[in-house]
C-alpha cells in the first residue's frame, strides 16, 4: 500500500514527458556543438593548412555533424 503511494508521488513529480523533452534538448545542444566543431575545423584548416590531412578532417567533421542531426531526428521519432 505504501509502496504504490510512493511510486505515484514519484511519477507525479517526474513525468516521462519532461525526461523525453530534456533528452531532445540535450541532443539539440550536441548538434550545435557539432556545428561549432565544423566551424572550428574550417578556421583551423585556413590557418594550418596541411594538404593531405585537411580534407579528411573536413569530411570527418561534417559527417559528425550530419550524424548528430540524424540522431536528433531518430530520437524525435522514437521518443
Amino acid at each position: 500500500m505504501i509502496d504504490t503511494d510512493i511510486v505515484g508521488i514519484i511519477t507525479s513529480f517526474f513525468p516521462w514527458g519532461f525526461i523525453k523533452l530534456g533528452v531532445l534538448i540535450l541532443i539539440i545542444f550536441y548538434a550545435v556543438f557539432a556545428a561549432v566543431i565544423v566551424r572550428q575545423e574550417t578556421l583551423m584548416s585556413r590557418v594550418v593548412g596541411i594538404p593531405p590531412l585537411s580534407p579528411v578532417l573536413k569530411v570527418v567533421a561534417v559527417a559528425h555533424f550530419f550524424v548528430s542531426i540524424l540522431v536528433f531526428f531518430l530520437a524525435l521519432i522514437l521518443l
